[in-house]
């Protein structure tokens, strides 16, 4: 079944497993282009497209962590069963987390193998997260730069259509990473593994140790060279997690 909200490419119809890709704050399925070529012809890779962006540009954006995720769960109820990880990066660690945890309620969904979150710190954590996404336009843009090196190339913030085009979903994002609230639930069962960058600012190596609490199974991090955007340069160090965790 096609769905809007899983892109599916390419399409790799001997796929034995898949990995389902959750984009951070301002990004979009295309985040995972990379690491979908990559993978073997085995593993299929489904990234997720939030609305508001590309062929779902005319859909509302959400701005709630629990909306997203919900309707995650639903889609991923809907797909063919399979072995399957989630992951999650930065905004999109949060979102998986929860959805994962929408699924675990029902034993009767099948469950991903494993949960991996990369550039997110332990939810449980509480760390004291700015509201940037409540600034004028121009203020919001300087912080978000500041905050986040990388996260907005120089060419688009050249270009001022393709910045009026990102900033409504770069603000909504952010309003659902700043705004999310963590609420105890019984930890998961399928393994954590945990991804940060060596010069991440925002979240680092440290700030990981914490999913730990986040489930029965088993855990561990792993720290990759680069700042918070470290997919960009890694891939391979991704491609290698996300296999192991399919094993």
């Amino acid at each position: 079944m096609l769905s809007p909200w899983i892109e599916f490419r390419s399409k790799r119809h001997d796929a034995q497993a898949r990995v389902l890709c959750v984009p951070y704050a301002g990004g979009s399925a295309q985040v995972y282009h990379m690491l979908a070529r990559s993978m073997p012809e085995n593993i299929e890779v489904g990234a997720v497209q939030l609305p508001g962006r590309w062929d779902r540009r005319r859909e509302p954006l959400l701005t709630k962590v629990s909306e997203a995720s919900r309707n995650l769960a639903d889609e991923i109820t809907r797909l063919s069963p399979m072995p399957y990880v989630l992951f999650g990066y930065s905004l999109g660690g949060l979102i998986a987390f929860e959805t994962a945890r929408i699924l675990a309620q029902d034993p009767r969904l099948q469950q991903p193998r494993a949960l991996i979150v990369a550039a997110t710190e332990a939810p449980a954590e509480k760390p004291g997260r700015p509201h940037l996404h409540t600034l004028p336009d121009a203020e919001f843009i300087k912080k978000q730069i500041g905050r986040y090196p990388g996260g907005i190339s120089p060419a688009v913030l050249a270009e001022t259509d393709l910045m009026e085009m990102l900033l409504p979903i770069l603000k909504a994002d952010m309003k659902m990473y700043e705004t999310y609230q963590y609420l105890p639930a019984p930890a998961l069962a399928c393994p954590i593994y945990a991804m940060a960058g060596d010069h991440d600012p925002v979240c680092t190596p440290s700030a990981m140790a914490g999913w730990e609490k986040e489930t029965s199974g088993s855990f561990a991090t792993e720290t990759v060279a680069g700042n918070h955007f470290f997919i960009n340069n890694a891939v391979d160090r991704v491609r290698a997690t996300i296999l192991k965790a399919l094993q």
